[in-house]
């Protein structure tokens, strides 16, 4: 992964990140409206599949291991959260990954969470702002900091309620795009196309080309890689 200008910037907000993290397990486990909520915290080990929905490529590793983050398995992860339009990898918070295994654990582990949208390039999102996408100026994506999802078999809506009620960060429902945004910014929650009055967003279409899988990289121990997919109905949908 290239380490570029930025990174120290971008360190400095995952430390902080951090602290603000700690104190919302914290909340979680404090919190009397979280029926069983120190359940969330009692696990020796995390770990949650997930497939990217324009590739195909899964991963289910074990990323964390009573108290430790595995940096092979989040390098994986990071991988497989990869801007889709270009390539470019960043590192993955291991918030994000944290609040999708308490999501995946409060959805009773259903077989995977399938990615829509990871890691976005400060380009990329440019590019999509230039076109007109409703993409905001300092999104969480273009850190590594926030993921678009959708869970095979659950209603979007139902996620994002389930998300919503953890407290762990952003969650944002859009309808029209089927899928929920969660990022590891401030517990907030919003929806898109709920009813007339709620604020509408220009959904994308006629998407660019798919990158190319990148060469000569070894898949992680435990991890399975599909044969890439091209899921072309999704392409109205943007991510």
């Amino acid at each position: 992964m290239r380490d570029r200008g930025g990174a120290r910037g971008r360190r400095l907000a995952r430390r902080d990140f951090c602290v603000s993290g700690a104190a919302a397990l914290v909340g979680l486990a404090a919190s009397p409206g979280m029926a069983g909520a120190r359940s969330f915290l009692e696990d020796t080990e995390r770990r949650v599949p997930i497939r990217n929905l324009w590739t195909g490529e899964r991963r289910d590793l074990v990323y964390w291991r009573e108290g430790d983050y595995d940096r092979h398995a989040l390098d994986a992860y990071s991988y497989l959260f990869r801007d889709r339009r270009n390539g470019e990898v960043e590192p993955i918070f291991y918030g994000v990954l944290d609040q999708l295994f308490f999501l995946w654990k409060a959805l009773e582990r259903p077989a995977r969470i399938d990615l829509v949208s990871g890691y976005r390039s400060a380009r990329t999102n440019a590019w999509l702002r230039a076109s007109g996408r409703g993409v905001a100026r300092n999104s969480l994506h273009t850190v590594g900091m926030a993921a678009d999802i959708r869970v095979p078999g659950i209603a979007s809506e139902a996620v994002w309620r389930q998300a919503v009620d953890l407290r762990r960060g952003g969650v944002g429902l859009y309808r029209a795009s089927d899928f929920v945004h969660i990022d590891v910014g401030p517990v907030r929650s919003w929806g898109f196309g709920e009813r007339a009055s709620s604020p509408s967003r220009q959904t994308a279409s006629a998407d660019v080309a798919l990158p190319p899988e990148r060469p000569g990289r070894p898949p992680a121990s435990g991890e399975v890689l599909l044969p890439p997919e091209r899921p072309d109905h999704l392409r109205r949908h943007g991510g």
